[in-house]
């Protein structure tokens, strides 16, 4: 049987207690990594550290499965899942920048006042 969940915080401690093996990709959220931090032996807690900052396929593999906890990488899948996430970087990289979006922007930038006083049922202009 395999427990799955991107919030081990809502996985029932019965249910965490019954796992031996526990495969953890990145997590941000305080409580996630807290009930982490307790399946780790305290010699190793450190490790739970590094848990918000694990790249994309980057995980912490611990259990009866492996002798001590370790950060893996897992091999990029073969047929890669139907998601509408977006590549980021490669369209950061690739598209053209907009020079006239950007002096607008920078423009509107300058038009903002945070003296006493200003008129704040002005909307900048971002075209």
């Amino acid at each position: 049987m395999l427990v799955v969940s991107q919030r081990p915080s809502d996985v029932s401690r019965t249910i965490l207690s019954q796992c031996n093996n526990f495969l953890v990709l990145r997590l941000t959220n305080g409580d996630d990594q807290s009930v982490v931090r307790h399946l780790v032996p305290e010699s190793m807690v450190g490790m739970t550290d590094v848990l918000p900052l694990l790249d994309t396929g980057e995980a912490i593999l611990l259990g009866d499965a492996i002798l001590i906890p370790s950060r893996i990488k897992l091999d990029i899948p073969t047929i890669k899942p139907d998601s509408a996430t977006r590549d980021f970087w490669t369209e950061w990289a690739t598209r053209k920048s907009d020079v006239l979006a950007l002096s607008r922007a920078v423009e509107s930038l300058r038009k903002q006042s945070r003296t006493r006083g200003a008129r704040t049922d002005q909307q900048p202009n971002c075209d």
